[in-house]
């Protein structure tokens, strides 16, 4: 087998002056549609298939490729291999002396790959190449990790008779993926993606991995399915799914969609179109797999009218929730979603929600003792402190169909007096933050029109993340005072008493109660500041500020957060936390006793200051023995 260190070596050394020379990251499709139309050209050889070559290296190199290119094609007439030659052609015909050693190695390497060895190379070769892609960040891969990919795969419950296929199958890692677990035994695809230089690139890589790829073809699956039968897109046993994301449809294009896709609701958002889209090219006990954002699990309209109706249709068998990890190139945290029409009979009626931390995971293994408990948890079905809840379809309903598994798997701290109150509070009625309050977030200074005429304008102090204090206390010294003249801009932004505020954004979560601050004082939120303003008649402000301010709140806010080394608060995530409904009788009880024990607190803490102050008096005194002499003299001991 080829030394792949080398070959990595003199690889990136060839993109990296051809991409110098060209401006393009384009010249990465180039050398590996180069690299895998010879693959594919080595490996009919080895099959005895000779390729009549009347074009010499180096000087004829794209002659050549297009003589291997123009005889594979006779073996695969379902490939246009044109497509590909167009891109490997400035590569072959670059006159550097630096990219011919670059490629004559390339060629070299290639020419002494074995009949037994060329699986497991082009395997090493194609993993190589997504590494590249993910490094380039431009015309590669979409931008989740490979462990995404061997988890779904791992759920699919694929078996060689099948036929699974994928709307966008971009370079086919499922595919590779599923050959490799399958090892000698076939693997039936089908599929479409959109980019014709990509998918055409696809087919050749498949048929070196020995996947045959005549159910790959190009297109855009939304606007024109390829696998179609009459009226319907075909039904195929297994789909897998990486949607593309990013993408905003247009409502009238698909409400009018003639192969009737889109029935659980019509999608604003490429990820549901496709994950629909899949779910009509099922068998009636057809399986999909496929990756989302967190975002699409948790959005109201029209997220949730989609949501809700397959959920009622009890297609959502699991949904695996992944943390951010150091490798992920995107700061997208996505999920994953397990779709089965064939549902064994336990499973009926609810939705396993695994939630992973990675506090879980082993730190020296981290991917792979993540892929591995993923597959476990699923295969088990059962809940797990921390981990997994089995959630019926009347508690998802009171979280408006949410299909986040951290809204319903908590955090449970290691502290049992901790973890017993988080368990309490969540088996109790609750209600959403949305519906007792309103939840803004503040703005930053330089969108304010400000003045440095104080006379007829505003005086407005703007807080900070930084003038919270650990004890929840708002800082007024430290906050700075700007003028504005627009009462409405203030307004938008103004704190009251009772209000609350969150930090949006930080690696400490604060959170602070607006006290009376005097008359004429005006508090204001800076930029990344969220204000909860509860509405008095529907919950008590202080039973919520102290709820958030919990074991239970803290939890609820850490999973809410979005971000790996600094976390962010969303307007919309804070007002989908639940918290319990609160008995107005025992909460004014409470109150009474709160209030009496803090103002014991508070004496404590005077009386501490005094002692502590005595205390360094008394030390001083230790050196001072003779207060009657000058402090001078003190000093000198004269």
């Amino acid at each position: 087998m080829i030394d792949i260190k080398e070959f990595q070596k003199n690889l990136w050394s060839l993109i990296s002056l051809l991409r110098d020379k060209n401006g393009s990251e384009r010249v990465v499709r180039g050398v590996f549609g180069f690299i895998w139309l010879k693959m594919l050209a080595k490996k009919a050889l080895l099959k005895k298939d000779l390729i009549p070559a009347t074009a010499s290296r180096p000087s004829k190199r794209y002659e050549l490729l297009r003589e291997e290119a123009d005889h594979l094609s006779a073996r695969y007439p379902h490939i246009p291999f044109d497509e590909v030659l167009v891109s490997a052609r400035n590569i072959c015909q670059d006159d550097s002396i630096f990219v011919d050693t670059a490629l004559a190695y390339i060629e070299g390497a290639i020419d002494s790959v074995g009949r037994e060895e060329m699986r497991e190379t082009a395997r090493a070769i194609y993993d190589l190449m997504t590494k590249t892609f993910e490094a380039t960040n431009r015309y590669g891969l979409a931008l989740l990790p490979q462990l995404f990919i061997d988890i779904m795969v791992g759920v699919l419950d694929y078996e060689p008779e099948m036929v699974v296929y994928d709307p966008a199958f971009g370079y086919g890692r499922p595919f590779k993926c599923l050959s490799e677990r399958l090892s000698d035994r076939p693997v039936k695809i089908a599929g479409q993606e959109i980019d014709r230089e990509i998918c055409t690139l696809t087919k050749v890589i498949m048929e070196v991995l020995d996947v045959c790829s005549e159910g790959l073809g190009c297109g855009d699956t939304l606007g024109s399915p390829l696998h179609t039968q009459g009226y319907s897109v075909s039904q195929f046993d297994r789909v897998i799914c990486e949607p593309p994301t990013g993408m905003r449809l247009g409502r009238e294009e698909l409400e009018s969609d003639s192969y009737m896709r889109f029935i659980y609701g019509i999608p604003r958002t490429g990820e549901w179109a496709f994950i629909e889209h899949g779910i009509s090219s099922l068998k009636k006990n057809g399986k999909l797999v496929s990756s989302i954002q967190n975002g699409a699990l948790i959005r109201e309209l029209p997220d949730g009218i989609i949501r809700q109706n397959l959920v009622k249709h009890d297609l959502v068998e699991a949904v695996i929730q992944l943390p951010a990890l150091p490798s992920n190139i995107s700061a997208l945290k996505s999920s994953i979603l397990i779709i089965n029409k064939d549902k064994p009979e336990a499973r009926k009626g609810s939705v396993l929600m695994v939630s992973i931390s990675r506090e879980m995971l082993d730190r020296k293994r981290l991917e792979t003792s993540l892929v591995s408990l993923a597959l476990d948890t699923y295969a088990r079905w059962e809940e797990v402190d921390n981990l997994s809840r089995i959630v019926s379809f009347s508690e998802m309903e009171t979280h408006r169909f949410s299909l986040l598994p951290s809204v319903y798997v908590m955090e449970i701290p290691s502290s049992r007096e901790a973890a017993s109150l988080i368990r309490a509070i969540s088996r109790l009625p609750g209600i959403r933050i949305g519906e007792i309050a309103t939840v803004s977030s503040g703005t930053d200074k330089g969108r304010l029109k400000t003045t440095t005429e104080k006379a007829g304008a505003l005086k407005v102090h703007l807080l900070k993340i930084s003038d919270i204090e650990g004890d929840g206390e708002l800082n007024l010294e430290k906050a700075e005072t700007i003028y504005v003249e627009d009462a409405e801009e203030v307004e938008r932004i103004r704190l009251y008493p009772d209000d609350i505020v969150l930090s949006a954004k930080g690696t400490i979560d604060k959170i602070a109660q607006v006290g009376e601050y005097g008359e004429g004082i005006i508090l204001a939120m800076g930029a990344n500041l969220l204000r909860i303003r509860v509405d008095p008649g529907k919950y008590p402000a202080r039973a919520l500020y102290e709820l958030l301010n919990s074991e239970y709140g803290k939890s609820m806010l850490s999973q809410i957060s979005t971000g790996t080394m600094i976390r962010g608060l969303s307007v919309r995530n804070v007002e989908n936390i639940k918290v319990p409904k609160v008995d107005e009788k025992r909460f004014l009880e409470y109150s009474k006793t709160s209030e009496k024990l803090r103002r014991e607190i508070n004496d404590l803490k005077a009386k501490i200051a005094e002692l502590v102050k005595a205390e360094k008096e008394e030390f001083k005194n230790l050196f001072i023995q003779d207060k009657a002499l000058p402090q001078n003299q003190k000093k000198t001991g004269e």
